[in-house]
């Protein structure tokens, strides 16, 4: 296949974006935050433009990534800066009632 598109091989391109696959999952799953599955869904994505010469596709992934990227910048500076605001206030919660009981 003809690499047309990207300045990189196509291996090279789909073990990075399995690697960002697997880093973003695992950051979601241990950190619970939107923005993580946001990144893990879209940046495998970029293999998309592989399946089809066809320039609209080339250019609909690349909004779709940048709504996606922007998506994640979003989330990560109001839902998720939320929740761990709330997580935070949970802790001193719980530590003030484990002391009280002391």
């Amino acid at each position: 296949m003809e690499n047309m598109y990207f300045p990189i091989r196509i291996e090279l391109h789909i073990v990075l974006a399995l690697l960002a696959f697997l880093v973003f999952g695992l950051q979601f799953i241990r950190f619970h935050k939107s923005h993580h599955l946001v990144l893990a869904i879209a940046l495998p994505c970029t293999l998309l433009p592989y399946l089809s010469q066809n320039k609209t596709l080339f250019y609909a992934v690349g909004i779709a990534e940048l709504i996606a990227l922007v998506g994640a910048c979003v989330l990560a500076n109001t839902v998720d800066r939320d929740k761990e605001a709330v997580a935070a206030e949970d802790g001193e919660q719980d530590t003030a009632s484990q002391e009280d009981e002391t």
